[in-house]
């Protein structure tokens, strides 16, 4: 597997918030990851940060309930957002989720950007959509990731990037297409990833 940039970053957890009061103070600029439960998130988040267990990877989707802030190179903050869409989840729990995210999203002042990751071998789905509505009503740009593309074959991956580019590129806002397609168990496409993230910083 070929290094990439963020192999070369020290990293390290700051703290995990369950209420906007928790947060820590926004004095660096911040990169959000949001996606469904089960979409590879925090997979991804340590192969980005080359740290095996940096990001908690739960078994059970759902789990996560924190909001963590992973501080990259003394520099910038990598935001892991709890996954959503897990029906499991109590509602009232979900809802308080929610609310949290959304105080974040709206209101954090250092936040550069919204990672969305995208299983490919699902597409859109409604919940995503929603997000992105969210961010584009609160001015927050928001990068397409299309996650698990080491999943497909060439020629369902080629039509499945095809079509899911076709769709982001018609929703309004703030999107910074073209999608990018990762592989957090082939480190295929963080080279890119990277690139892009640095550029967001820049």
């Amino acid at each position: 597997m070929n290094q990439h940039p963020g192999s070369y970053l020290r990293s390290e957890f700051i703290t995990g918030a369950v209420d906007s009061r928790d947060f820590p103070a926004a004095t660096f600029p911040e990169i959000a990851f949001a996606g469904r439960s089960n979409v590879g998130k925090s997979s991804l988040l340590n192969r980005l940060l080359n740290r095996k267990n940096l990001a908690r990877v739960s078994r059970t989707p759902g789990r996560t309930r924190e909001i963590n802030f992973f501080s990259v190179g003394g520099r910038f903050i990598f935001v892991d957002l709890p996954g959503y869409g897990y029906a499991k989840v109590p509602r009232d729990q979900r809802q308080v989720w929610d609310r949290v995210m959304e105080h974040y999203l709206k209101n954090r002042s250092g936040l550069r950007a919204v990672v969305i990751l995208l299983d490919l071998r699902r597409g859109l789905t409604s919940l995503d959509l929603e997000l992105m509505a969210l961010l584009a009503a609160s001015g927050t740009p928001w990068l397409p990731i299309a996650t698990k593309i080491d999943q497909l074959k060439s020629n369902p991956r080629r039509q499945a990037l095809k079509d899911l580019q076709q769709r982001v590129l018609q929703i309004p806002g703030y999107g910074l297409p073209p999608v990018v397609p990762v592989s957090a168990h082939t480190n295929e496409g963080l080279e890119v990833l990277w690139q892009r993230l640095q550029d967001i910083l820049a």
